[in-house]
């Protein structure tokens, strides 16, 4: 079943014959070209938290749960079940053109960039409580997974389990975040035109979201094959 909707799937995504989708593909899955929006989340958390504590704890959950998310992926799961990348299995890898010939050498099963992306995007989705916000991210995370669908770097079930692998490393992370918080933080509850329900400014939301908005749009011109070539020179 897993390989019937594997192949539906590679049809639909693996590829394609535009330089201008490959370079963007290319641009958009590179974790570095997405700093400007880290740093944006980072300001919002910064922002909106009282005391260092409050911020710390913020910030060391979220990377709790991308460690969770990713490393059950890269130290565990993918080792052992050794699922070869659609770029590099012989029934698939001729189907198209790949894009930057990104042959990764490590496995496919499940994808650590769906289960990061969507834990990322969960957690502030319950920290935050934007519809905004959450609209943004969960629309970023869909963006990474098609880059990794369209370089063939994963199948589509890869990138389902990591979504909902994403989804339960987030919802760990947040409940260990939510009952320290309660300890550091007196309670309170905003109404307000101005600010979420758990006291972030509706302006700094508004700032992450133009920020992954024009990197978007950055991903889609000339510009973004110099930025995505230098940013690889530097990592």
């Amino acid at each position: 079943m897993n390989n019937v909707v594997d192949k539906f799937f590679i049809d639909i995504f693996f590829g394609s014959d535009s330089v201008f989708f490959d370079q963007m593909a290319l641009t958009l899955t590179n974790a570095y070209f997405w700093v400007p929006l880290f740093i944006a989340l980072f300001v919002l958390i910064v922002k909106n938290n009282d005391n260092v504590t409050q911020i710390l704890l913020a910030i060391g959950c979220i990377a709790l749960c991308v460690f969770i998310a990713s490393g059950m992926s890269n130290l565990l799961v993918k080792p052992l079940v050794e699922r070869i990348r659609p770029c590099n299995d012989p029934e698939f890898k001729y189907l198209a053109q790949i894009a930057g010939d990104m042959h990764s050498k490590d496995f496919s099963f499940f994808s650590s960039h769906a289960a990061n992306t969507i834990a990322v995007a969960t957690f502030f989705t319950l920290m935050v409580r934007s519809v905004l916000l959450s609209t943004t991210l969960y629309l970023w995370a869909v963006v990474n997974m098609w880059t990794r669908l369209y370089l063939g770097q994963h199948f589509f079930t890869d990138v389902i389990v990591g979504v909902a692998w994403g989804i339960v490393a987030a919802l760990i992370s947040y409940y260990l975040y939510y009952k320290l918080y309660k300890k550091v933080s007196t309670e309170r509850s905003y109404i307000s035109s101005h600010y979420t329900s758990t006291g972030y400014s509706y302006i700094d939301v508004d700032a992450v979201t133009a920020v992954f908005f024009l990197m978007l749009c950055i991903s889609m011109l000339p510009l973004a094959e110099i930025y995505s070539n230098l940013i690889n020179y530097i990592h």
